[in-house]
């Protein structure tokens, strides 16, 4: 996902490129399991302090569900929008002053290459929720046995109370 950009560079203000992506992101981080290529349409934009990258990106990635612990498949669209900026003059070839909060991410390399795998990468981890569902009225597991309640009922007592709550029902059933 690199892209020499130098010509872009050397473009006035208000310049775009338009790419289609149909990438294979599975060597991006061990955490994202994609199921299908990442695809999508990017723009570049010539901007005053670099190049603007815009675009619609979607793949499915398989997932864990935090209820009953089953893989699915859960699709992911995200919008990129981010902007880079170059640490050489195109035409100099002279390091240029970076602000102190810029990330390595977004710097174009000294050979004009934009490369979007790590921002990629990012926005991909904040695009998948913190408690994936495989669906969402998922019944879990039974806390005893530990079968899937999806699949079927247990025969498993689960009117159980918590130890550190039969003051309580005490307390309820008193003032009945």
């Amino acid at each position: 996902m690199r892209y020499n950009v130098a010509q872009l560079l050397k473009a006035q203000s208000g310049q775009t490129r338009q790419y289609t992506l149909h990438e294979d992101i599975s060597h991006l981080d061990p955490d994202i399991v994609p199921l299908t290529m990442l695809d999508g349409d990017i723009q570049f934009i010539r901007s005053v302090d670099g190049i603007f990258v815009f675009g619609t990106l979607h793949t499915s990635l398989e997932l864990t569900c935090v209820r009953c612990l089953t893989q699915f498949a859960l699709p992911l669209e995200f919008t990129l929008e981010e902007e880079f900026r170059p640490t050489i003059d195109v035409y100099t070839g002279v390091a240029l002053p970076l602000p102190p909060d810029d990330e390595v991410a977004t710097q174009i390399d000294a050979h004009h290459e934009l490369d979007l795998a790590e921002v990629i990468r990012q926005n991909l981890l904040l695009a998948i929720p913190l408690q994936p569902l495989c669906r969402s009225k998922c019944a879990g597991l039974c806390p005893v046995c530990g079968q899937n309640l999806n699949e079927g009922s247990c025969d498993c007592r689960t009117t159980e109370i918590d130890p550190r709550l039969e003051k309580l029902k005490a307390l309820l059933e008193d003032e009945l």
